[in-house]
């Protein structure tokens, strides 16, 4: 009688079942055998080991077809958004190909359709030109009407942020630098084990903590995946693995390590349906270290990109490793994790909504699905050119470009250091630099806020009016502050290091943190503690909490009224109708919607949160909603290191290379109104074109409202020059000369050290415009060898240089003063130069303040402006002279 594991033999030969499940399987079958003929007869120990194995291959074969479903859903749906804005771009006969259904079209997935004849759309390629969308949507006329990758992260991020809302406000850091409550956090971790501490404060944490998880496991099996559930549901936490650690150890010690501190009878073996035996287990933690070690290199086949393949299949090893109990999970974390435990929570969800939003949109195999979009969009626009869209194939091959980019950002391709030393090395020094370089930053930002504000207010259908109120409430109160982090959004400020979304609001780019290990702590954290100790944190997230709970509140307003009354209705209605139409929510679903409760944290006040939408009227309604809200908040808080200027300015420079590391230098500081023009540009025109103005008459309408914008930077721009004056012990600059207000218009656009050039050929680092160019990494080049190479060469002219030692003197001052953390900090810089650099310069160099007393006179010759605070004092001689604005002269 053959055994099963001929027939498995048999099985692969005829193609019944593929290679690699076949080997699998006879891996089983060969352990499930092993242990069942210890107290069974062969024949008997035969049956049962080929019956488990026969269940999880049969399993196996529902699963795939279960994930091909998937995908072909997730197709339709793409499809019938790129149908739908080719529609809104004047498209006629376009063959949507969406709805549901398990099944390719019988026609096979060709959509077609016509480009406009004439007008700002006749070149076609509109599959293409969605495609950059389908990453990261916009908002208002220039979005499509579809959700996005990046998009659907962010909003199931919010769901689980919310569910977590009460643990990132025990342990999310105040300063940067600090880890607050960290002693309670080990009850947490206990209860999350499923021991008993007696605290019932954090057994009811650990219950947060346990059912946001969970949560998460089932949405990304929903939308695929395959995580299976710990059998006592006492999973406990994620492991965070630190890949070179593990690596340095070696396969055999780390699986040695390991072993002892798993719990077998929690960790199924998927191809048996019953716990690992040792030896099985031994197998499968080999594969676990090779998959961590090379970043999941191992698993992929030539020509497939690093991290990216059948994602549904991954995720697996964070709860594979099911660790006995809390001690065994810490000990693995201490020597080979990163991170502490409130830490490996708040980066498992993120990693997991990740995952979902690309699994949600593109179905559980990303990467196959990309590909074919790609080649979809290719083929669309290479019909439309034979049909006499002259331009199709060119537009859409600068989308397609754009759009892989923004793929490869947001998968990680692009962020797999080439040369780990080097990227980790440039990472380092961005990073100090950002918090070295930028506590002025709130004095940028805070001005042009309210325009933006205004606008995307406009854009949404959102009231104005209050807003600064509600701004200042969210600064003050606790309380206020409370209610936002429950509306269903990310808590950007309960993220350790806080890299990515502090700088996002210091508009800067610098490479993620977490493509690139081992970055020096200190320097990682510096950025976010310097944002929060000038005040940005606060306001950038106020900013943006304001317009969630202002678009909430507005949602929940015209909820009265059907889409077709919103859309007949006053201005704010109409713009309303017009976004919710945008986005692609149709009669019925916005009746769907409207019938959600609403929520009332306080009598009279409320609002229509994403995740009750969500309860009541389907979770994918809940996200779209939740998403339409960020794509507005792009408007009201543009920032310049989003998924698109990443893309559009590191495109495929990878860090750790020469090219990757001089990208990411020459790109800080220097993103904002790239990013600015990207969101806005586009909007502006469409918004023309929706008035009829036509192809010109829209380019001309889009400018006037650019000029406008200019204007109001510009003005935001001079409010800043003069409090940085101030903040620097400087009086105010007289405004009434062309100067003042070219460096407004230029510190007004993001752009505040060509402001300088208005005034002097020398930067106000004292650098010449070609190392400004080169980005703060160019200038503190430049600085190391002013104090190694400059030192030599000023050693040797001494001799006929006798003022070699003064500019020396000057040099290592300068240095300390830009490179000392916190130096910059817009309330302690002037302080900080005047009662330190300044008397240290002093006693130094006895000329030194004849030169203060020099630069004084040339800056009051060049600008017009005297110091309330005068290089060299330890104290002000007086108060800012605020009639210097109009050009009086302080006595």
């Amino acid at each position: 009688m053959a055994t099963f594991d001929q027939c498995i033999i048999d099985g692969v030969a005829g193609g019944a079942i593929t290679p690699e499940i076949g080997q699998a399987a006879r891996e089983s079958y060969a352990d499930a055998y092993a242990e069942a003929v210890k107290t069974l007869g062969p024949g008997e120990a035969d049956r049962l080991a080929g019956k488990q194995v026969l269940d999880a291959v049969q399993r196996a074969a529902l699963e795939a077809k279960r994930q091909q479903a998937l995908a072909i859903r997730a197709r339709r749906s793409l499809l019938e958004g790129i149908a739908g804005l080719k529609e809104r771009r004047g498209y006629e006969n376009v063959e949507a190909l969406g709805g549901s259904g398990g099944q390719p079209p019988k026609g096979g997935w060709v959509q077609g359709g016509e480009p406009p004849k004439e007008g700002p759309f006749k070149n076609g390629a509109r599959a293409a030109k969605a495609l950059p969308l389908i990453m990261r949507n916009k908002g208002g006329l220039s979005g499509g009407p579809f959700p996005s990758v990046e998009g659907r992260a962010l909003a199931v991020r919010g769901l689980f942020d919310a569910r977590m809302a009460a643990i990132m406000e025990k342990f999310q850091s105040r300063l940067g630098f600090d880890s607050p409550n960290r002693a309670a956090l080990g009850n947490i971790v206990r209860e999350a084990f499923g021991e008993d501490t007696g605290d019932a404060a954090a057994r009811g944490l650990a219950a947060s903590w346990s059912e946001t998880a969970e949560q998460a496991r089932q949405m990304f099996n929903a939308a695929g995946g395959s995580i299976g559930k710990i059998a006592d549901g006492k999973w406990g936490l994620p492991q965070s693995h630190d890949a070179a650690a593990i690596y340095k150890a070696g396969r055999p010690a780390w699986v040695a390590f390991t072993q002892p501190l798993l719990d077998r009878a929690k960790m199924v073996d998927k191809l048996t349906g019953a716990p690992f035996t040792a030896k099985r287990l031994t197998v499968k933690l080999g594969e676990v270290y090779d998959r961590i070690v090379t970043r999941g290199l191992i698993d992929k086949q030539p020509g497939e990109h690093p991290g990216v393949g059948a994602l549904a299949m991954t995720r697996g090893e964070e709860r594979f490793l099911a660790f006995r109990d809390t001690d065994a999970w810490q000990s693995y974390q201490k020597s080979f994790g990163q991170g502490d435990a409130y830490v490996a929570m708040i980066g498992h969800l993120d990693d997991m909504a990740k995952d979902i939003g690309l699994m949600q949109i593109l179905g559980p195999n990303p990467e196959h699905q990309w590909k074919w979009l790609v080649a979809f969009a290719e083929r669309e626009a290479a019909i439309e050119r034979l049909g006499g869209a002259e331009g199709a194939e060119r537009a859409a091959k600068s989308s397609i470009h754009q759009a892989q980019n923004m793929f490869d950002s947001y998968t990680g391709k692009t962020n797999v250091p080439v040369n780990e030393k080097l990227a980790a090395t440039g990472a380092t020094i961005r990073s100090y630099l950002n918090g070295a370089d930028l506590g002025g930053a709130i004095l940028t930002d805070m001005p042009s806020a309210p325009m933006f504000g205004a606008m995307a207010r406009s854009f949404m259908g959102i009231k104005f009016q209050g807003d600064m109120g509600q701004l200042a409430g969210l600064l003050a109160s606790p309380e206020l502050r409370g209610v936002a982090r429950r509306m269903g959004f990310i808590n950007e400020a309960a993220r350790d290091g806080l890299v990515s979304a502090a700088q996002d609001s210091l508009r800067s780019l610098t490479a993620g943190d977490k493509a690139v290990a081992g970055m020096n702590v200190f320097a990682r954290k510096l950025p976010s503690a310097i944002m929060r100790l000038e005040g940005l944190t606060g306001s950038f997230e106020a900013r943006k909490r304001s317009f969630r709970m202002s678009f909430m509140g507005a949602l929940d307003h015209a909820k009265a009224h059907t889409l077709g009354d919103l859309a007949a209705g006053n201005g704010q209605e109409r713009a309303l109708a017009t976004e919710l139409a945008a986005r692609g929510f149709t009669a019925a679903d916005w009746d769907a919607i409207r019938a959600t409760p609403s929520w009332e944290p306080k009598p009279g006040v409320k609002f229509l949160r994403p995740q009750d939408i969500a309860d009541t009227a389907g979770q994918e309604l809940g996200l779209r909603v939740g998403e339409m809200v960020l794509n507005g908040e792009q408007y009201a808080v543009p920032v310049s290191s989003s998924l698109w200027t990443r893309a559009a300015l590191l495109g495929d420079a990878r860090p750790g290379t020469i090219k990757g590391e001089m990208f990411r230098s020459l790109t800080m500081f220097k993103t904002f109104l790239v990013n600015a023009q990207y969101q806005y540009a586009e909007e502006l025109f469409l918004r023309g074109v929706a008035r009829g103005y036509g192809t010109y008459g829209s380019a001309a309408w889009a400018t006037a409202w650019a000029a406008g914008m200019v204007g109001m930077l510009t003005l935001s721009g001079a409010m800043t020059v003069q409090m940085k004056q101030v903040a620097r012990g400087l009086d105010p600059l007289p405004m009434n000369s062309p100067q003042f207000w070219g460096a407004a218009l230029m510190q007004g656009g993001g752009l505040g050290i060509l402001g300088d050039f208005f005034y002097a050929q020398q930067a106000r680092n004292e650098k010449s415009a070609p190392i400004v160019a080169l980005g703060p990494t160019g200038q503190l080049a430049s600085d190391a060898w002013d104090l190694t190479g400059g030192e030599v060469q000023d050693a040797a002219s001494r001799g006929q240089h006798p003022k070699a030692h003064d500019h020396e003197v000057r040099r290592i001052a300068h240095d300390l003063a830009a490179y000392t953390p916190g130096a910059s900090l817009w309330w302690a810089r002037t302080a900080f130069d005047r009662a330190i650099i300044d008397q240290l310069q002093k006693a130094m160099d006895p000329d030194a303040q004849a030169a203060f007393d020099r630069s004084a006179r040339q800056m009051e010759r060049e600008r017009g402006s005297g110091a309330w605070w005068p290089r060299g004092d330890i104290a002000p001689t007086r108060a800012p002279n605020m009639a210097a604005i109009g050009g009086a002269t302080a006595h």
